[in-house]
C-alpha cells in the first residue's frame, strides 16, 4: 500500500466536475501562456498553503464544511479543487496582464492574491480553534520555526558545497527545501512529541525503521524522516538546475510540483496542530 489512509475518490458528480474544471483551466493556461519562471514557484507557494489548509479544515476535530461541499476537500480531491481555483485566478490575471501590456506582473499578482487568500484561511482556522477552546500556538510555532532553522542551515550548506547551483536556483531552491523541511519537521513533531500516527505508508515505514535504531530512545524516530526529506529536496534541486536553465518553464513547473507535495501535507499538519492543546 503506497497511498495514505483516507485516500478515496469523491462521488462521481464531484469527480466529473473536478475533471472538467481541471481540463478547462489547463487548456486556457496553455492557450494564454502566462510567463513562467522561478519566480512563479514562489508565487505558487501561498496556493500550496491554501490547499493544505483547505484539507485540514475538512478533518476532525474541525470538519468546517457543509456536507454538500465536503467531498471537494478530501484526498485527493483537494488538490484538484485548489488547482482549479488557482488556475481560474491565473487565467483572469493573465487576461488583465495582456490587456494592460504588463504580463510580466502576472506571477507577482498571482502570489499576492494567493497570500491574501492564505492569510484569510489561516486566520479562519485560528478563530475556529479559539472558539472551540482548543487553540494552541505552541506546536505550530515549533514546527514552523524548526523548519525555518533546518531549511536555512540546509540551504547554507548546499550553497557552500555547490554555490553555482544555488545561485542558478536562488528563487526555487528555498521554496523546495523549506517545503520539505516543514513536512519533515511537522511530521516529526507529530510523531515524537504529540503522539500522532502517520497516515502515509512511506513516512510511517521510515519512522518504524528509525524506531529499531539505538537512537530511538534518545532522539525519537522523526529525525530520520526529516533527513530523508532534506536529502531528497536538495537532490532534486541539484538534478534540476541545468534543466531549469535550458527549459525554464518546464523546470519551474516541475520544481513547483515537488514543492507542493511537501508544503501541502506540511501545512495540513501545522493547521491541525492548532487544535491540539499543550
Amino acid at each position: 500500500m503506497v497511498l495514505p489512509s483516507g485516500f478515496a475518490l469523491p462521488p462521481l458528480p464531484y469527480l466529473v466536475a473536478l475533471t472538467a474544471g481541471t481540463l478547462l483551466v489547463t487548456a486556457l493556461l496553455v492557450a494564454f501562456e502566462p510567463p513562467i519562471d522561478q519566480r512563479t514557484v514562489v508565487a505558487l507557494a501561498p496556493w500550496m498553503v491554501i490547499g493544505g489548509t483547505l484539507h485540514a479544515l475538512n478533518q476532525p476535530p474541525i470538519e468546517l464544511y457543509d456536507a454538500a461541499i465536503r467531498p471537494l476537500f478530501g484526498t485527493p480531491a483537494v488538490y484538484f479543487t485548489t488547482y482549479v481555483t488557482l488556475g481560474t485566478v491565473w487565467v483572469v490575471l493573465s487576461l488583465f496582464g495582456v490587456r494592460r501590456g504588463h504580463d510580466e506582473n502576472v506571477s507577482r499578482n498571482l502570489g499576492l492574491v494567493g497570500t491574501g487568500v492564505m492569510t484569510v484561511l489561516l486566520v479562519l482556522a485560528a478563530i475556529t480553534a479559539l472558539r472551540s477552546g482548543l487553540l494552541s500556538l505552541v506546536w505550530p510555532t515549533v514546527a514552523v520555526v524548526g523548519a525555518l532553522v533546518v531549511a536555512g542551515l540546509t540551504l547554507l550548506a548546499a550553497a557552500l558545497w555547490r554555490t553555482p547551483v544555488i545561485v542558478r536556483t536562488r528563487y526555487a531552491a528555498p521554496v523546495v527545501i523549506f517545503a520539505h523541511a516543514l513536512d519533515g519537521v511537522s511530521t516529526a513533531v507529530g510523531a515524537d512529541v504529540i503522539g500522532i500516527g502517520e497516515r502515509s505508508p512511506i513516512p510511517r515505514a521510515i519512522m518504524e525503521f528509525a524506531g529499531t535504531l539505538p537512537t530511538a530512545s534518545v532522539v525519537g524516530v522523526g529525525w530520520l524522516f526529516v533527513l530523508v526529506k532534506l536529502v531528497v529536496a536538495v537532490g532534486v534541486v541539484f538534478l534540476m538546475h541545468e534543466y531549469l536553465e535550458d527549459e525554464p518553464v518546464e523546470g519551474s513547473l516541475l520544481l513547483a510540483f515537488v514543492a507542493a507535495v511537501g508544503l501541502g501535507p506540511a501545512v495540513n499538519n501545522v493547521v491541525l496542530f492548532l487544535f491540539i492543546p499543550t
